[in-house]
C-alpha cells in the first residue's frame, strides 16, 4: 500500500487558482450543510428525483426505455415489473438505494 508524506505539503507553494477552488469548495460545503439542516424534506425529494432521472438516463443508454410514469411507479415499488426491461430498471434502482 502507498503512503503519503504530508510534511511536504507545508513546503509547497500553492497557485492562487488552486486556493480559490479550495475556498469555493469549502463555501459550497457550508451552504450544503445549511440546506440539509433547514430543508431536509426538499433535499430528500430532490435526491429521489435525481435517482429516478439517473436510472432513466442510464437505462436509455442501454436501449431500455419505459414511460416516466411507469419509471416512477417502479421506483416507488407501487407496481411489479412487466418484462425484462423493467427487471433491469428495478436492478438499477436497487443499486441506487445505496447511494
Amino acid at each position: 500500500m502507498r503512503s503519503f508524506d504530508y510534511s511536504r505539503l507545508v513546503e509547497k507553494t500553492w497557485d492562487t487558482d488552486i486556493l480559490n477552488l479550495v475556498a469555493k469548495i469549502h463555501e459550497c460545503k457550508g451552504r450544503q450543510d445549511l440546506f440539509i439542516r433547514q430543508k431536509p424534506v426538499e433535499l430528500k425529494r430532490l435526491v429521489e428525483i435525481a435517482k429516478i432521472q439517473s436510472t432513466e438516463s442510464s437505462n436509455k443508454i442501454e436501449g431500455i426505455v419505459t414511460t416516466s410514469t411507469r419509471m416512477k411507479q417502479l421506483f416507488e415499488e407501487k407496481t411489479t415489473p412487466r418484462n425484462r426491461d423493467e427487471d433491469e430498471i428495478m436492478g438499477y434502482r436497487d443499486q441506487m438505494i445505496f447511494i
